[in-house]
């Protein structure tokens, strides 16, 4: 009954649980807040309206905000809040290369 949630929390909650970890509250609370002004919308003109998509009642709380499940309000949190997580373990940052940061610091001590 609960496929949809417990799918959604065991691809996400580790990675945000490293954020948390990592002492990113601010960022995955931004993550969030712009996963929700971008999402809601979207899916509520795309799934309320236009019927793009739909949803396994059988699969979810059962739980409606308009025309979207619970569950869809929090995938909009969650994901981008895992994405914050996922840049953390990987170390996905601006400088992708020694190269590239070598250089970017250059710059940066020039410039100040």
């Amino acid at each position: 009954m609960f496929e949809y949630l417990i799918l959604m929390l065991i691809f996400t909650v580790p990675f945000i649980s490293f954020a948390v970890y990592k002492r990113r509250i601010t960022a995955l609370g931004q993550a969030a807040a712009i996963g929700l002004v971008i999402g809601v919308p979207w899916d509520t003109i795309a799934a309320g309206y236009f019927h793009t998509w739909f949803w396994s009642r059988t699969a979810l709380l059962g739980i409606w905000i308009g025309p979207l499940p619970i569950e869809e309000y929090l995938f909009m949190m969650l994901v981008p809040m895992m994405l914050i997580g996922a840049a953390l373990l990987f170390r996905i940052d601006l400088y992708m290369h020694v190269s590239c940061k070598k250089e970017t610091d250059r710059l940066i001590r020039t410039v100040t």
